[in-house]
């Protein structure tokens, strides 16, 4: 006779009678009026709760305007937010209409109050453009209310066994203050994308916490689990809320997705044209335009302009990521090593290696010795003259430094050798970038040391003609940001004319990607003029 099905049987009674006794133990540790009372406590609308709203929403919004996460973080842990949402959360797990009600007064106060005080600190306070940690809360995805959901479900393990500190880590890693402070930054900016965004993290945050409080909240006891149809509808409503919810996030996080593989793709295409070309890729973006169509800029290093170039790589972009492109591609011309050895104008007669029998000046002597045994930079050819007490050094493109350390070390040179001429003609690359201070379009003493360096550099290279482009953070100036961009290009413009230099302005605002380009690397990545030298093509 076969008694296996009774003894499995027999087994999985066995098995649940321990789970439930096990559960009855587990449950016993909890306080439910304790619980009940403390949460109805701090879930209500009051005075303390109406001043550290009003507190750490203005901390919050400074730290947002001042870029800092340790004053984000300060403003999440005071913020008193998540009491009325776990109220909430026990209001739908047990049907209370009462609690409902105050925990939604509590919850409207909360959110005006920080609106209000948040475009009240944005109004008085200059014009900030949206910093990277308020660009970081306009762009909510599915990942943001898994997060909310998990933390749910501690913050309400946490009241259940009074874990004050887990309720704290909710605070920081759901973060409901700073979402509402970048929210009333976009009411005062009058940027319904920064605030709609912000928001909706907000409102995503605070129904995935409190269904998921409701949840813990039926598991530990408190519903009313005799009716198995409540509990039915329960899970229900709140699943077709996450689920509505989700529709959205799970948009924008497929963007990120694509605009990442997108990026991977272009990458490949244009760095695999440029090297067999002799080209070298300086910066690449990739966005996409309410059309669906993708949006590519890039910079490229270039021996000499290729003017099929744009069109070449623009049908291997639409090739290899399957949708209409736009392509923007600026061409940085710095030439290469071959032709800056045929410039007879900065390099002539090249001795390698020096002269074995010595000069018969002393001093020529001497600066032969120095610059093999003292001077550290790579020499690729030399030229001294010791009748016109001349020395010309062409550096190697292997220098790793920039132009201002050769500048300075040419100066060096003439200070050991003031009777001499000295000249370093530095390899060909990008000059540097002429940097401003938010909403200002003057020249001070770092950027005229730095256009100086320009003008030693365009000067060794034999240019008279350079392209002058200037740029300014989004809303950096409100509306006269792009005013702004075009006075910095023209006051570089007006001192590379007065150095004897031809000059072509150019203003780029906004620039292909800049909104993500500063989220990543911040706004004064834009408060600038480049200056582009333009080498002849038949060079």
């Amino acid at each position: 006779m076969n008694h296996e099905p009774t003894d499995r049987a027999s087994l999985r009674q066995k098995l649940s009678r321990l789970l439930i006794l096990w559960w009855r133990r587990h449950l016993r540790d909890v306080d439910r009026d304790v619980t009940r009372r403390r949460v109805f406590e701090e879930g209500g609308l009051s005075y303390s709760y109406i001043f550290l709203v009003f507190l750490s929403c203005a901390i919050a919004t400074l730290g947002l305007l001042l870029n800092s996460v340790a004053v984000i973080i300060g403003a999440m842990l005071i913020a008193p937010l998540m009491g009325p949402i776990v109220l909430l959360g026990f209001a739908i797990a047990e049907t209370d209409v009462l609690r409902a009600i105050r925990s939604g007064k509590a919850i409207v106060a909360g959110v005006l109050g920080a609106l209000v005080i948040s475009a009240v600190i944005v109004k008085l306070s200059p014009y900030i453009s949206p910093t990277p940690e308020i660009m970081a809360r306009t762009n909510p995805n599915l990942f943001d209310l898994l997060v909310a959901v998990c933390s749910g479900m501690v913050a309400g393990y946490a009241v259940m066994r009074q874990q004050i500190g887990a309720v704290a880590g909710v605070a920081i890693a759901t973060a409901l203050m700073p979402p509402l402070a970048t929210a009333g930054y976009g009411l005062a900016a009058a940027d319904m994308q920064v605030f709609s965004g912000s928001f909706f993290l907000f409102l995503t945050n605070m129904l995935a916490i409190a269904f998921s409080v409701a949840g813990m909240a039926i598991w530990y006891g408190f519903g009313n689990l005799q009716a198995p149809r409540e509990l039915l509808w329960k899970t229900l409503a709140a699943g077709a809320v996450l689920a509505l919810l989700s529709v959205p996030l799970v948009d924008t996080l497929n963007e990120s997705v694509s605009k990442s593989l997108a990026l991977k793709r272009a990458t490949d295409v244009l760095r695999e044209d440029m090297v067999a070309r002799g080209m070298r890729m300086d910066k690449l973006q990739v966005n996409y335009a309410d059309n669906g169509n993708v949006l590519v800029g890039a910079v490229a290093l270039v021996p000499k302009y290729d003017e099929g170039a744009p069109d070449r790589m623009q049908a291997a972009l639409r090739q290899a990521l399957g949708k209409p492109v736009h392509f923007q591609l600026d061409q940085v011309v710095i030439g290469s090593a071959e032709q800056a050895a045929q410039k007879p104008s900065v390099i002539a007669n090249p001795v390698t290696p020096l002269p074995v029998q010595p000069p018969p000046l002393t001093e020529t002597q001497l600066i032969e010795q120095y610059l093999r045994q003292v001077f550290p930079l790579p020499i690729s050819m030399s030229e001294i003259d010791s009748v016109r007490k001349s020395a010309t050094l062409q550096l190697a493109d292997s220098y790793a430094g920039n132009l201002q350390t050769l500048y300075n070390a040419e100066r060096d040179l003439q200070s050991k050798f003031p009777g001499w001429e000295m000249r370093l003609v530095p390899p060909l690359r990008g000059l540097p970038v002429v940097n401003f201070d938010s909403g200002e379009a003057e020249l001070d003493p770092v950027s005229l040391d730095k256009l100086r360096t320009v003008q030693w550099a365009l000067q060794r290279w034999g240019l008279k003609r350079v392209d002058v482009v200037g740029y300014a953070s989004l809303g950096e100036k409100g509306r006269a940001s792009a005013g702004l961009a075009s006075k910095r290009a023209e006051i570089v413009a007006a001192w590379l004319v007065e150095a004897g230099f031809e000059t072509e302005k150019t203003v780029i605002y906004p620039a292909p990607g800049q909104k993500d380009e500063e989220r990543e690397r911040g706004q004064a990545a834009f408060r600038r003029t480049q200056i582009l030298p333009n080498f002849p093509v038949d060079h």
